[in-house]
């Protein structure tokens, strides 16, 4: 999915007066960690690109492009899957070395995920009844009684909508993933912070509110936290990238040939309660095992064009920093322009000024959106954990 800092301002930057020097891949911090700084500003361009193809995907889902298209529902889906690996990469590397705690973790999460996400939900409700037009939607799943709206409000809020019998967003299909991985960072904080029977009970209560089908998916969310502890992921030789890079994706082609056909029926046939959104959980993995293969390759290459890598950190950092919002904000934007008949046929070039004026929409919406939420960290960090007025005077 993708609910996180841009991963070039994860970890400490230099001076900007030093000149970057080209690191080696043994140097102190490679060795160290799998999330290294080269790396983190390729992977801004990963999630961007994501994004962008989230809503790419969509918009043909939407009947707003007619023209050829190769993959359908399956990108945007696994595209998420490349969220979720990203997703528990970063969580694991932003905890790791023990510099952080519960509290702060917690407002870490809070202001990252609040400032998109509840506007998210309101601007869908106001797009669906408010500002639509005349036409008939696609998939257009709000409740025709105004007064029930709030049935379709309160659970995403809550994140909850993965739970049997919950309802889905009006206008975000997309929120679902936000709906999992909430709850996947609640469970890893526990194993985290917590100690002996306080992180027992904590993680049995949490994977049991959770659900079967949200907990389908966190393998895939924790693959992520495996490379960080995982030192051979952190050793692939330079000359060998390139083919495993290459292998990634041939296996990603091919995934999308075997997914209907074999892995989705088998689960079906042995998982006994409702899927939800994991009915790919199978392919889900594949899919993540993919990721993990595609960032160990990445990481030497990142190390090995570190200097050439860090000077696209703004660019990399300026795309990131709107993909949260145009992930969450694309669907009823797209919804929008299909209510007003604004479509592209099969136009490619209409499809593309169209989908840009998206992007650019969610570029404007992100200044009062995911812009915010440094600035909300400091306000919540100020007042929870500012020094107590007796140790300011001591």
């Amino acid at each position: 999915m993708w609910r996180w800092p841009a991963l070039s301002t994860a970890l400490p930057r230099r001076p900007e007066a030093v000149p970057e020097p080209i690191p080696n891949p043994a140097s102190a911090e490679a060795d160290a960690r799998f999330l290294t700084r080269p790396l983190s500003v390729l992977l801004d361009f990963v999630r961007f690109g994501a994004a962008l193809l989230v809503a790419v995907g969509h918009a043909v889902q939407l009947g707003i492009y007619r023209g050829p298209f190769p993959f359908g529902l399956r990108m945007q889906h696994y595209c998420v899957i490349v969220f979720f690996v990203l997703s528990g990469l970063v969580i694991s590397s932003s905890v790791l070395g023990g510099r952080s705690s519960l509290p702060r973790y917690f407002v870490a999460r809070i202001s990252r995920i609040l400032p998109v996400a509840i506007p998210a939900l309101l601007f869908a409700v106001l797009a669906a009844y408010v500002l639509a037009g005349t036409l008939p939607v696609a998939i257009d799943n709000s409740p025709n009684d105004p007064i029930a709206v709030a049935s379709r409000l309160l659970p995403p809020m809550a994140f909850v909508s993965a739970w049997p019998g919950m309802p889905a967003p009006v206008w975000n299909p997309p929120y679902w993933s936000l709906c999992y991985e909430v709850w996947f960072y609640a469970i890893f904080a526990m194993a985290v912070f917590l100690r002996g029977w306080a992180r027992v009970a904590t993680i049995i209560i949490g994977c049991f509110s959770a659900g079967g089908a949200i907990l389908l998916l966190m393998p895939v969310w924790l693959l992520g936290v495996v490379l960080t502890h995982t030192p051979a992921a952190r050793r692939l030789p330079l000359p060998i990238a390139p083919v495993a890079m290459a292998v990634s994706l041939c296996l990603a082609l091919a995934l999308f040939e075997v997914d209907r056909a074999v892995l989705n029926p088998l689960l079906k046939a042995w998982w006994p309660g409702e899927v939800q959104w994991s009915e790919w959980a199978l392919a889900d993995f594949a899919m993540g095992l993919i990721m993990v293969m595609a960032l160990v390759s990445l990481r030497p290459v990142a190390e090995r064009f570190a200097g050439t890598v860090m000077r696209m950190k703004e660019p990399a950092a300026l795309l990131a920093g709107f993909s949260f919002t145009l992930y969450l904000f694309h669907w009823p934007l797209l919804q929008l322009a299909r209510s007003h008949g604004l479509v592209a046929g099969r136009s490619p070039m209409a499809f593309a000024a169209l989908l840009a004026v998206v992007v650019a929409a969610c570029a404007l919406i992100s200044l009062l959106t995911e812009r915010q939420s440094p600035r909300i960290r400091r306000w919540m960090e100020a007042r929870m954990f500012a020094p107590a007025p007796d140790a300011v005077k001591a």
